[in-house]
């Protein structure tokens, strides 16, 4: 096991922890576990320990329906400021069951087990909790940390094999904006990585949350370096609210089409955008898209990241360098016509 602690945020990441020691690591407080269907499924015995909160599946249950629903039931279950939250499953129950309990009762201490790749190295860490608005993703939330989260290895077994690809899609946008020796390791290591061999997972996930938490403890809330954990991100959401793609998969596009954006506006080298397509395309991640131009524009109008006319933008250098570049809207938008018209 290895433990990465967030000082700025006293938040710790013990990776390759096994789910089952949980209780090394709960409070003396009264604990409710919240978890999906599906992670119900997989898990019920161990889950029927605790005092627990089931919800629905999908980004479609990423809202204040669900927000509500929970609070209802830790409401009839007698939960006060003393209790503590345990999301048990990916993305979606850490980004819910954080904003649950960071608005309940003006909030409560939580943790994760993380049971998916996308959230032990991304959605888990870094203190991100929120919902969506309607088709706009995470437009409501707050920035609050889990006291720990959980990154067994042996979870990521359960996972369909769609979103075991887009949990790397995470990966290697960490590769892409900081690290070009992970780059490297996913390069010469990806058939074992796609059968999720445990150590080179573990190491892998390792490698992928140093990253985050560098950047995260250095900038908490956003107002600088930490906006390059976005690339791929700004364009990737619109496609993923517009289609049947996973996050993962969408933001695998988004990187696509800033990439190529990077070799207009940074000078990206054309060998260093075909170095990062190879390797999307070598864990099976799309670079195309169907969603039209005009749907994409309507979503960037609105997005969480827009100051007033302008979107802070983030594009490549080269490998393993990111830079913030701050575009005007209507000049955004005319490229994404581009891009969308000459498709790479």
């Amino acid at each position: 096991m290895k433990t990465i602690h967030i000082e700025k945020q006293n938040s710790s990441i013990f990776v390759g922890e096994s789910y089952l020691n949980i209780k090394n690591y709960l409070p003396e407080k009264k604990c409710f576990l919240i978890c999906d269907e599906n992670i119900y499924q997989h898990y019920s015995e161990f889950i029927n320990q605790f005092d627990y909160i089931v919800m629905g599946c999908g980004e479609g249950n990423k809202n204040w329906q669900t927000a509500e629903k929970i609070i209802d039931q830790l409401l009839e279950r007698g939960a006060d400021r003393n209790s503590f939250l345990l999301g048990m499953g990916g993305g979606l129950v850490s980004d819910v069951t954080g904003f649950v309990a960071s608005i309940f009762m003006r909030g409560l201490e939580f943790g994760f087990i993380s049971t998916s790749l996308l959230s032990q190295v991304d959605a888990s860490v870094g203190g991100k909790n929120g919902i969506n608005f309607g088709k706009l993703k995470n437009m409501i939330g707050i920035f609050n940390p889990p006291k720990f989260v959980i990154c067994d290895p042996v979870l990521l077994k359960t996972l369909p094999k769609r979103e075991v690809r887009s949990g790397f899609g995470e990966v290697i946008k960490h590769a892409f904006i900081k690290d070009e020796n992970l780059y490297n390791f996913l390069n010469d290591n990806c058939e074992a990585l796609l059968n999720l061999d445990p150590n080179l997972m573990e190491n892998l996930v390792y490698r992928a949350v140093s990253i985050k938490t560098e950047v995260v403890e250095g900038d908490p809330f956003e107002k600088g370096e930490r906006k390059k954990l976005n690339f791929g991100h700004t364009i990737g959401h619109a496609i993923e609210n517009n289609s049947d793609l996973t996050h993962g998969e969408a933001v695998s596009v988004g990187m696509n089409l800033a990439c190529q954006l990077s070799q207009e506006l940074c000078e990206l080298s054309d060998v260093d955008a075909k170095r990062a397509n190879d390797l999307l395309r070598k864990f099976e991640l799309p670079l195309d898209h169907d969603v039209s131009a005009d749907m994409i524009n309507q979503y960037l109008i609105k997005d969480k990241k827009k100051n007033r006319s302008a979107i802070d933008f983030i594009l490549l250098k080269k490998i393993g360098e990111a830079t913030i570049v701050t575009l005007p809207i209507e000049e955004l938008k005319t490229k994404v016509i581009a891009l969308c018209a000459n498709p790479n």
